[in-house]
Formats: structure tokens, C-alpha cells, sequence
């Protein structure tokens, strides 16, 4: 197959980074998750020098991140498929996600959600299957919610990785609001960034993509109406995977709230 010549802009563009990560990953003697097809995606999308030349690092500690928030996430599927009697994942901004492939086979339904410029791609990539569907539409054009009505709300899982803090806190509020009345019940698997997270602000507003919604810590998300279930900050995760000395430096920065809260994974109930 022959490069995809492809333009994105804004928000879509940013899935290039997990994209990059996940690839980068592979290279490691001992990865934390195997994922061929992220190598051989980035090389048929092509990387943008255009993030290459900002403010952004892409160097080990991005790709260390980058895997263990993949694993996390994959292992909330994996455990969900497997505990559930008809499973159902929805990733939310699935971007150019390879978890299906990855954990996804013995799922009920899998459906990736993504904006019609996302899901054209993925289809140049990707071929859809009565059990892997693809949603072609924005998380707040709430009719998608039709397509994935069709089980018990307690056998949905809903992944929204690297998407919510592009969308105001009032957009947040509606579409928790709207789930929650839709598929009580449901687990929300999500990620929220803390005020930590201000320093690559401006790098992002750059490249189309401002970060618009930050969190104190997760009680903000009980006081949004989500049952919180469990809480993993990003950089307490599998702190084996860092260099030595990173490791001290991580243990001790840890103790701070600020840096604590700076990258959350929280498993929650709607």
C-alpha cells in the first residue's frame, strides 16, 4: 500500500502523537503491548514536521507515556470483555487507535467514534466487520448514541482517551449528562489533565488544538455526577519502565497534588 496523503488539522490532528507513541514503543527489547499495525500505520499516514518543529517533546519520556497509558487502557477493555455477557466498547475520539486489534476479538460489538475527516482515514486503513464498526460523527452529535443502544447499559464500555480536555467544561457536563440518561450504569473510562498540564497549553493553541478543560483532581468528577471507581495518575503506573534516575525523580514529585493530578486515568460509573 502506497503513503495516504491526508491533511488534518485542529484537534484530529493530534492523534498523530499516541500514533507515534504507540509505534516508537516497539522498538523496546520487552514492549509493554504488542501493536504492529501503529508501525505500519504511521508509515502509510506519514508523520507532520510541522509537530516535529514545536514546542512538543517526542523523546523517551513521550513514548514511556504514551505506552503505559496505552496498557492502561487496554487492560480496562480487556478486563471489561471479559467480565461482561454481550461487551460492548465505544472508543470516544478513537482517532487511529489499534486496540481492537490488540484486546478487542472477543468483544460483542466494538465501535470506533471519530469526526468524519478521522474515520475517512481509518478506512484507508482499517476495514470495518459487522463485529468493529466505525462511528462517523462528533462525540456531541449525541445520535450516535442510537448505535450502541442495543445491550444493557452495564455491558458498555465507553474509552475516551486524549479527548476530553479539548471541549469546554460545559460541553463535558452535557455529554456525561446525556450518557448518563442514555446507559446508566455504563463504565466511562477517561483521562483528565490537571493544571500541570497549562505548561503545553500554548504549544497546542498553536497547532489547533487548545486544551480547554483542566481538573483540580477527581473529585471534580463526582461533583460532575460520575461515580468514581478508580483512580491511576499516569506517572505512578509502571515506574519500572523509567530510567533509574527518573524513577527517583517521579517518586519524589509524586508527593506533590500539582504533579499528582497532572495526568489522570479514572475509571468511573455513569
Amino acid at each position: 500500500m502506497s503513503q495516504i496523503k491526508t491533511k488534518l488539522t485542529g484537534v484530529p490532528r493530534t492523534l498523530l502523537l499516541p500514533l507515534r507513541g504507540r509505534a516508537e514503543a516497539q522498538a523496546h527489547p520487552d514492549p509493554l503491548f504488542q501493536d504492529p499495525l501503529s508501525v505500519e500505520w504511521l508509515k502509510l499516514v506519514g508523520w507532520d514536521q510541522e509537530l516535529e518543529a514545536s514546542d512538543l517533546k517526542f523523546g523517551e519520556a513521550f513514548t514511556i507515556a504514551m505506552a503505559i497509558r496505552t496498557i492502561y487502557h487496554d487492560q480496562i477493555a480487556s478486563r471489561h470483555i471479559a467480565n461482561s455477557s454481550h461487551p460492548v466498547v465505544v472508543e470516544l475520539g478513537a482517532g487511529l487507535s489499534s486496540r481492537f486489534h490488540r484486546v478487542g476479538q472477543n468483544a460483542y460489538r466494538w465501535f470506533d467514534l471519530d469526526l468524519p475527516v478521522v474515520t475517512e482515514l481509518r478506512r484507508k486503513l482499517d476495514t470495518p466487520t459487522q463485529q468493529h464498526q466505525f462511528i462517523s460523527a462528533s462525540v456531541m452529535d449525541f445520535n450516535w448514541m442510537d448505535t450502541v443502544s442495543e445491550v444493557a447499559p452495564e455491558n458498555i464500555l465507553f474509552i475516551a482517551e486524549g479527548l476530553l480536555m479539548y471541549f469546554d467544561v460545559h460541553e463535558v457536563q452535557q455529554l456525561i449528562d446525556v450518557m448518563h440518561s442514555r446507559f446508566p450504569g455504563a463504565t466511562l473510562d477517561l483521562e483528565v489533565l490537571g493544571n500541570y498540564a497549562k505548561l503545553y497549553s500554548k504549544t497546542l493553541t498553536q497547532i489547533g488544538a487548545p486544551l480547554k478543560w483542566l481538573v483540580k483532581n477527581e473529585a471534580d468528577l463526582v461533583a460532575m455526577g460520575l461515580q468514581v471507581v478508580n483512580v491511576c495518575p499516569l506517572f505512578q503506573l509502571y515506574p519500572e519502565c523509567w530510567p533509574w534516575q527518573w524513577q527517583l525523580i517521579l517518586r519524589f514529585l509524586n508527593q506533590f497534588p500539582y504533579f499528582r493530578n497532572g495526568y489522570l486515568m479514572v475509571e468511573t460509573k455513569l
